[in-house]
């Protein structure tokens, strides 16, 4: 194979790599944003935590969207934006980055001496809720990405719908999971509201900027190319 013949392919591992990086550093960006929110939100309503708690929470948020958001993202470039794949990536990568971010938080919250989230009837029932989520949130991006709706208003949208609407499934899902009917513990509600609220609105974002950023290294290569 010739010099010329071999260029294409090194430019096309070369825009994966750069997009996989760029998902990941804007994801671990997201997820510590959110993690801070979450852990305002549980002191704000009144819960007395150890600094502690914001790093197993932050452990928790980081894995959470890298995998996520990181992994919808790739098929960008990978699936040429494909919704059906960026769908199944969605439903792939949820229920992964779910099991990953629960073992990474009870890790860190282990070495750090805090009690950890049990694994409960509940556990399994958000996983399969967000596997849905992410699913179906990769779907719709993957049919705008790339198109004239593809705007920062209309991703920003598109994450506030799918945030209001599973916010309260997952919201839902933790009263029933009360015993006796016992109201939801105000710092729990705060932080789940904020973290399933902000989340879907934040990978939304991820992904705006994923594929704005990709089609300006593409750009870049055709004038390269063409010079």
């Amino acid at each position: 194979m010739t010099q010329a013949e071999t260029a294409p392919a090194r430019q096309g591992s070369n825009k994966l790599l750069n997009t996989i990086f760029t998902a990941a550093w804007i994801a671990i960006l997201l997820g510590l944003l959110v993690q801070i929110g979450v852990f305002s939100a549980k002191i704000g309503a009144g819960a007395k935590l150890p600094l502690i708690q914001l790093m197993v929470d932050i452990a928790n948020g980081v894995t959470w969207s890298v995998i996520v958001c990181g992994g919808v993202a790739i098929g960008i470039v990978a699936a040429k934006s494909v919704p059906q794949l960026m769908g199944l990536l969605g439903l792939i990568c949820a229920p992964v980055a779910f099991a990953a971010a629960k073992g990474t938080q009870r890790g860190v919250a282990w070495m750090a001496g805090q009690p950890m989230d049990q694994i409960n009837a509940l556990t399994y029932q958000i996983a399969t809720v967000k596997a849905l989520e992410y699913a179906a949130l990769g779907f719709v991006l993957g049919m705008v990405i790339r198109t004239p709706r593809s705007t920062l208003t209309n991703h920003t949208l598109i994450g506030l719908g799918f945030g209001v609407l599973f916010a309260a499934l997952i919201v839902w899902l933790n009263m029933q999971s009360m015993a006796n009917g016992a109201p939801l513990p105000p710092p729990r509600l705060w932080a789940t509201v904020v973290n399933e609220f902000i989340f879907p609105i934040g990978c939304s974002l991820v992904i705006f900027a994923v594929a704005k950023l990709s089609d300006q290294a593409s750009a870049r290569e055709r004038i390269v190319a063409g010079s």
